[in-house]
């Protein structure tokens, strides 16, 4: 399974290492301004990621609706937990800066107290049902259930708005950022494709509420993203990257083939979803 793993980072850095090459094609100038709005941006996205990595996993999600739909009591593994998530990296992503306008830092807010509250509550009622378990009390277990389901489908929706948010004004400012590089093109695309795929793997995740008709629109948007990347260039004086490009589109292929066979199933199942996250690059 391992091997299926797309190291992005390792090669994003051997794409990047180009720029030290230098180019003779002529890039668009930015000002300092542009630079450090950009610069800003980037370092909100990736605090954004690293905490939506950890603030609601799915495997967990699935784990609690799992156990609570047993309606009874069975052996229960500490992986399961709330994840304890630290006050600074919460604060921090509550306050978007002047780098995003302001209905973006709105939608951010917004999306991320809907987020962090929902989360708190899926917990709050998984611990009540372990005490009416304790109890050995089955009276509004049926309704913390149904509840969860819900909440569930809230902390989806909201990190899949704030990833939708973001990824495409990330992408804006890599271009910002990487306007020396020869090979930008091929880096921004590898992203784009890269968080689409994990968008695929977090819609798939939804084991008890699905939502088919987003997850397909996702696919196709990867199968477009795929075309599109497939038509650009060898950069002369970068065969090298270009080869790891290669090699990254070759592994995007095989991610689709996987995930569009899932999807004919028309289920969910636990050992299409390891082969399917077994691709996923550890953003959300």
């Amino acid at each position: 399974m391992g091997k299926n793993l797309l190291v992005l980072s390792v090669w994003v850095s051997v794409l990047m290492l180009a720029s030290c090459v230098g180019s003779k094609k002529e890039t668009v100038t930015y000002t300092p301004e542009e630079i450090a709005d950009a610069g800003q941006v980037m370092k909100y996205y990736d605090a954004s990621l690293a905490l939506l990595k950890n603030v609601v996993k799915e495997r967990d999600v699935n784990a609690v609706l799992g156990y609570m739909e047993q309606k009874t009591e069975v052996p229960m593994f500490s992986y399961i937990m709330s994840p304890v998530i630290s006050k600074k990296d919460s604060a921090e992503v509550m306050l978007p800066g002047e780098c995003f306008g302001a209905d973006v830092r709105q939608n951010l807010i917004q999306n991320y107290a809907e987020l962090f509250q929902s989360r708190n509550q899926f917990y709050a009622n998984f611990n009540k049902y372990l005490s009416l378990l304790k109890e050995k009390k089955t009276e509004g277990m049926a309704d913390l259930l149904n509840d969860n389901y819900e909440l569930s489908v809230v902390m989806s929706e909201c990190k899949q708005n704030i990833f939708d948010i973001l990824s495409p004004i990330a992408s804006n400012a890599q271009r910002v950022l990487l306007a020396e590089n020869p090979v930008k093109e091929q880096i921004i695309a590898m992203k784009s494709m890269s968080t689409t795929m994990q968008s695929i793997i977090n819609l798939y995740a939804r084991k008890h509420v699905e939502d088919k008709s987003r997850l397909d629109l996702k696919i196709m948007e990867l199968r477009l993203q795929l075309d599109a990347a497939e038509k650009l260039p060898v950069v002369k004086g970068h065969e090298e990257e270009s080869e790891k490009f290669k090699d990254f589109l070759s592994k995007t292929e095989g991610f689709l083939k996987i995930v569009q066979d899932a999807r004919q199933k028309n289920s969910y199942a636990d050992e299409d979803f390891e082969e399917i996250s077994s691709y996923g690059l550890g953003i959300i």
